[in-house]
């Protein structure tokens, strides 16, 4: 359908792509990924005609009906809702609207016999040409389009909505033009849970080929049939879903370490052979040490940058948020008129090993407690109040202190360097026992020190968000409020923010939709629910499988462990505490964590089988020999690092390394096969 051949696409310093080959097939499923910066969105555009290549072509299938959906979508101001989403319509929107104007008009045709006969061959014509397209359906689907989208009030201004309601329309719009090939950035941006597994099913179903960016990975797995990764101006491809794609990075990343290994040892080998001594530099001896020059100077592919965001914590003590009776308003307006407030009566002691994720559906007063918690509104009723040794960091849902408009008070920041909104906060920072400079921890962070000297105004949306992300953390936080943090950031990212929260020190308050990063990083949910929160034990995937067995024929007889949720929670269930049966009635326990090629959550609750006394015992061997094997595998890497003059050692530490990354590999996986299975 589209294809790129031999593209360079550059911005003065930086090289995008350079001689990149892709092709999209008639009904492919196909997922980009690759870090915040590389391109994926530029690639976009390039595929949908909307960016020219600097060299090379791009190739469309003739006739070929391609729809993009941007990020921050452009669209006329002046039109309606009503007409935005029938803007990209196809022929299959033009037949049904020539039809339902001829059906109207012979409905009100006069007793003019001619007129009569061409409306209804007309009407004739339509009614064949429809079948033949297949177009009955569209009616409805533009109906549960439009539904499950959120889209109503369909005369308002476009250029009345918000951002988000925009990206809404712009996809809503995409999806009725039922196009030939469809361009997805980040769709699941601005969507609440619901809407994001309606979605999943939705591009599941589509006829067409698909190109998908999306930080889901649950979507991603799901809806994607091969994985396109695009990172330092290459695309590499992989013919299978998110899982394969994960499974297969994992292969070729301990063939590079296997390989890289050898290659010191073969080196070390040539260098002792050439330190022995004018004998061994022979006439005859030439060839080999040409070689030996030849790997010394060889260019080694330079690693990729890893991000770390391990930093030093400030102690926090057993006090971190205390909320008491809690109620607020959308404004101080609704509160006068006495409308319905967005939540009330929620009284809750957050303690410093707190993990906990507030969902609900858009507009039901997420980010509002976010910002009551961080003091940036004041509740209508009763109190809030931060422990002594809280220092807490919010990563808001707009990245506004690096996102503001240019000539605002935080849009001043977008002038400024990279490296200079970095040291504002600190010109150095202690990382796992080590001074860093802002320069150096930047490049932690994946900036390079080209990018780290240009303005904030030329980084990517999820550039900006990384970069926001940086100088929260390096303040050295222990109370941490994540508002929709997935949004913009790449996988890459989110895996890493995902290991750093399991290890972090502190409280940790998420919002978010994203369902395979609450599965990661909470073991406790609010759920918001008629201006109250309901707290549920347990992550995500465990709340999705309670609900859909309280909405199955037989949720009555549901067990307890999936039973209906408490009402809003009290602060004598405090998250430092048992939950005892008053506060928290058959609430489910944390369920494990899922593994990192993890498929979507179950849409219904399974009986789990329970282990087994051998598997318990299994278990338990495990948990206690993968510390050791993580501790002999730091040992041996030490060792290989060290090197040494003895080349036969050297190959058995190599030798040893491998054999145990196998095992690691192996334990790994029977640890999470067996940690799934009820005790």
């Amino acid at each position: 359908m589209i294809s790129l051949v031999g593209v360079r696409k550059d911005f003065g310093i930086r090289t995008l792509f350079d001689d990149l080959t892709l092709h999209v097939g008639e009904k492919e499923r196909l997922g980009l990924i690759g870090p915040n910066g590389a391109g994926k969105s530029t690639l976009m555009r390039l595929l949908a005609g909307l960016e020219p290549p600097g060299a090379g072509e791009r190739r469309t299938q003739p006739q070929a009906r391609i729809v993009l959906v941007n990020q921050e979508p452009e669209m006329d101001p002046e039109r309606t809702v009503l007409e935005q989403v029938f803007a990209e319509s196809g022929e299959k929107m033009q037949l049904l609207q020539r039809y339902t104007a001829v059906s109207d008009a012979l409905a009100h045709a006069s007793d003019n016999a001619a007129c009569t006969e061409a409306l209804l061959a007309e009407l004739g014509s339509l009614n064949e040409r429809m079948d033949q397209s297949q177009a009955w359906g569209l009616e409805q689907q533009i109906r549960e389009v439009l539904d499950r989208l959120g889209i109503q009030d369909t005369q308002r201004r476009v250029g009345d909505l918000s951002g988000g309601y925009r990206k809404r329309l712009a996809l809503a719009s995409a999806l009725v033009a039922d196009p030939d090939v469809l361009l997805l950035d980040e769709p699941t941006n601005h969507l609440d849970a619901d809407c994001i597994q309606w979605l999943q099913g939705y591009l599941a179903r589509f006829s067409g080929a698909l190109v998908l960016i999306t930080h889901d990975r649950y979507v991603l797995d799901q809806v994607t049939q091969r994985i396109v990764e695009v990172d330092r101006g290459e695309a590499n491809s992989y013919a299978g879903n998110y899982a394969y794609y994960l499974a297969r990075k994992a292969e070729q990343e301990a063939s590079a370490q296997a390989t890289e290994a050898k290659f010191k040892g073969a080196l070390r080998r040539e260098l002792e052979w050439l330190s022995k001594g004018p004998k061994a530099r022979s006439t005859k001896q030439k060839a080999r040490i040409q070689r030996i020059e030849a790997m010394q100077e060889a260019p080694r592919r330079q690693a990729k940058g890893q991000i770390s965001l391990a930093s030093n914590q400030r102690r926090l003590g057993k006090r971190a948020i205390e909320a008491e009776d809690l109620a607020v308003w959308a404004t101080d307006a609704a509160h006068a008129a006495g409308a319905k407030p967005l939540l009330r009566n929620f009284s809750y002691d957050f303690s410093p090993e707190d993990r906990i994720g507030i969902i609900g559906p858009n507009g039901s007063g997420k980010s509002t407690l976010l910002d009551l918690i961080a003091g940036r509104r004041l509740p209508h009723g009763g109190r809030i109040e931060l422990g002594a040794t809280v220092k807490l960091a919010y990563f808001d849902q707009h990245s506004e202190s690096l996102l503001g408009e240019a000539g605002t008070a935080s849009g001043k920041l977008l002038d400024k360097k990279v490296i200079d909104v970095v040291k504002e906060a600190a010109s150095t920072v202690e990382v796992e026992g080590s001074q860093l400079s802002a320069s150096q921890l930047l490049e932690r962070f994946l900036f390079p020190p080209a990018q780290q000297h240009q303005p904030v105004r030329k980084l990517s949306g999820g550039e900006r968000r990384r970069l926001y992300l940086c100088r929260l953390l390096i303040e050295a936080p222990n109370v941490l409020l994540l508002d929709e943090p997935t949004n913009d950031l790449d996988v890459q990212t989110l895996t890493v923010l995902e290991d750093f929260l399991e290890d972090f020190r502190g409280c940790v308050v998420v919002v978010s939709h994203d369902r395979y990063f609450l599965d990661r990083t909470v073991d406790r949910l609010f759920s918001f629910e008629n201006s109250e929160l309901h707290r549920f034990e347990g992550n995500y995937s465990a709340y999705l499988e309670r609900q859909a067995a309280l909405a199955s024929p037989k949720g009555s007889a549901a067990p307890a462990a999936m039973a209906p949720t408490p009402g809003p929670a009290s602060a004598s269930a405090g998250a430092g505490s048992s939950p005892g049966p008053e506060a928290t009635p058959g609430a489910t326990t944390s369920a494990a964590k899922p593994a990192a090629g993890a498929t979507s959550p179950p849409a219904a609750a399974k009986p789990a089988r329970k282990r087994s006394f051998k598997e318990s015992r299994e278990l338990g061997d495990l948990e206690r020999q993968l510390p050791a094997w993580d501790e002999e595998r730091s040992r041996l890497e030490g060792l290989l690092a060290a090197g040494g003059a003895d080349y036969t050692a050297l190959e058995d530490l190599t030798e040893q390394l491998s054999k145990l990354l196998e095992r690691i590999h192996h334990g790994e996986e029977r640890w999470l096969e067996l940690s799934e299975l009820a005790s």
